[in-house]
């Protein structure tokens, strides 16, 4: 089996104790399904998760769009910008529900995967004969059960791992937890 291709996150804009506990979210990054690295370099970054402290820091989504345009910038912010393809909310107190960060990474590392296979059927068109032969409904049945069976193995070590969190706080911590 090959390696997987980690998915490089960078953190801009950040104050070092906000960035310290950002980083500490990606801290068992390596062994997700779809593995999650961080970088320094904004320029090596595929996803850039950027800090906005207020309203008239919206511009910077703009800038970064510019100069990354290959990246997926992430906004995580006290509301959701109007330019934001990705937002992340950031609460009244500055910390980030656990269950949006979660949902968020799959779905990024979900439409990425979904972007690379696109590009790859799009190079292979490219380079062989299309054929119209027509697809038997059963094999259509099959092939769409075979890709949700993969899907739902890609990320059931995921929620394997975020059920033994869950599992290792006290009661009164999971209650809360499960009431947003």
């Amino acid at each position: 089996m090959a390696d997987k291709i980690p998915i490089t996150v960078a953190l801009h804009g950040f104050a070092e104790e906000r960035e310290i506990i950002m980083q500490s979210a990606f801290a068992e990054a390596d062994k997700w399904p779809t593995p999650w690295q961080i970088t320094k370099q904004l320029e090596q970054a595929r996803v850039v998760i950027v800090y906005l402290p207020s309203e008239e820091a919206y511009g910077e989504l703009d800038k970064l769009g510019r100069d990354l345009p290959n990246a997926e910038v992430v906004a995580l912010s006290a509301k959701i910008p109007p330019q934001a393809k990705w937002h992340l909310e950031r609460q009244v107190t500055g910390k980030v529900s656990i269950v949006k960060f979660s949902q968020l990474v799959l779905k990024i590392a979900r439409s990425l995967k979904q972007t690379v296979n696109e590009d790859a059927e799009a190079k292979s068109g490219l380079l062989e004969p299309v054929i119209n032969d027509p697809i038997p409904a059963a094999d259509l049945i099959s092939v769409a059960d075979d890709d949700f069976e993969q899907e739902f193995n890609d990320f059931q070590p995921f929620f394997t791992t975020l059920d033994t969190l869950l599992e290792s706080k006290p009661h009164e911590k999971r209650k809360r937890f499960n009431e947003s």
